[in-house]
């Protein structure tokens, strides 16, 4: 993976107020690149298998999504063998059930995150995804280390 301030993310979420949140925190960590967002898992499906898009270092998945959710944009990337070692960030807007804990896990996600509500907390989040070595996690991913917490 490239080094941290390389990374390529992308964020998909179908609240608008949610990206401009996630592009301002990403802004202020100083990234190399600009963090680019989808509307929705088919929009994210469509840019992956688009062939002129660069393929992100992390994609940030909200699951709770109309037209295609979460979970089948999740399902979707995980069957395509070329996207197999893109890291997956789960976000949930409330909670972290255990259903959906273990849902997304079993679906290939390689974290699960709840949305957070503050702006600092929501850079302390994009850190922790930056800093974390993703080249042992994919190798490594288990359940007892999947919910990043703040």
């Amino acid at each position: 993976m490239n080094d941290k301030k390389n990374l390529r993310i992308l964020i998909t979420d179908d609240d608008e107020d949610d990206r401009d949140f996630f592009a301002e925190a990403a802004s202020e960590l100083s990234l190399n690149y600009p963090v680019e967002f989808c509307k929705n898992g088919l929009e994210l499906m469509d840019r992956l298998d688009d062939g002129k898009s660069t393929i992100p270092d992390i994609i940030f998945l909200d699951l709770n999504m109309p037209i295609l959710s979460g979970f089948e944009t999740l399902q979707r990337i995980r069957q395509d063998s070329r996207f197999k070692d893109i890291p997956v960030i789960a976000i949930y807007s409330t909670s972290a059930t255990e259903d959906g804990v273990k849902n997304t896990f079993g679906l290939g996600a390689n974290a699960y995150v709840i949305k957070p509500i503050s702006f600092s907390d929501l850079k302390e989040l994009l850190t922790k995804v930056i800093d974390t070595d993703w080249e042992q996690k994919l190798k490594h991913n288990e359940l007892e280390s999947f919910i990043i917490r703040l």
